[in-house]
């Protein structure tokens, strides 16, 4: 009873149409892939937003137009303070008083937080560069009062040799709105 039914020719298939059938497949597979890779492509699914976008500068009324920097950048909920320093507005240079030129220096950062919406509880990391590392107390007794949070942010204290307009100090810092 080993009988084989005779199978139609339309059933039968060559050694070749077999290989056809099983490429088939995998390449009607490929084109599909192709064409969503291409469409998520030209949709923006794997491109960025372009930085313009969620990039804003900060200036202040005093900062240099001339300046070939921004007062500060704002890219999203982070804020990115270009390094200032207590200078008078009227000389342009850093006034004779120490106790002015830390104050004016610590409300021009704050003065820029507040243009972009921030405080300074919101400053993570501020970088100071003194040009004489025994006003590190005299800094800190100022310092300190700008701050509503006991969670101060990290911070650096550097010696420096000078700093511009006869500044003692300069500050970068960058802030993350809460």
């Amino acid at each position: 009873m080993n009988k084989q039914l005779p199978t139609p020719k339309a059933f039968k298939r060559s050694p070749s149409r077999r290989t056809e059938s099983l490429v088939n497949p995998r390449i009607t597979v490929l084109v599909v892939v192709l064409v969503l890779a291409v469409s998520l492509v030209v949709h923006g699914a794997f491109s960025q937003a372009s930085p313009s976008s969620n990039r804003k500068a900060i200036n202040l009324p005093d900062d240099s137009p001339k300046a070939p920097f921004s007062g500060a950048i704002l890219s999203g909920n982070t804020l990115y303070i270009s390094g200032r320093i207590g200078i008078d507005s009227k000389t342009g240079n850093a006034p004779a008083n120490l106790d002015e030129e830390i104050k004016l220096l610590l409300d021009h950062v704050k003065d820029t937080l507040v243009e972009a919406g921030m405080t300074m509880d919101d400053l993570v990391y501020v970088q100071v560069a003194c040009t004489d590392l025994s006003l590190y107390d005299k800094f800190n007794a100022a310092y300190r009062g700008y701050f509503t949070t006991k969670e101060l942010p990290a911070r650096e204290f550097i010696g420096v040799a000078s700093v511009l307009r006869g500044g003692h100090f300069e500050i970068q810092a960058i802030a993350v709105r809460h």
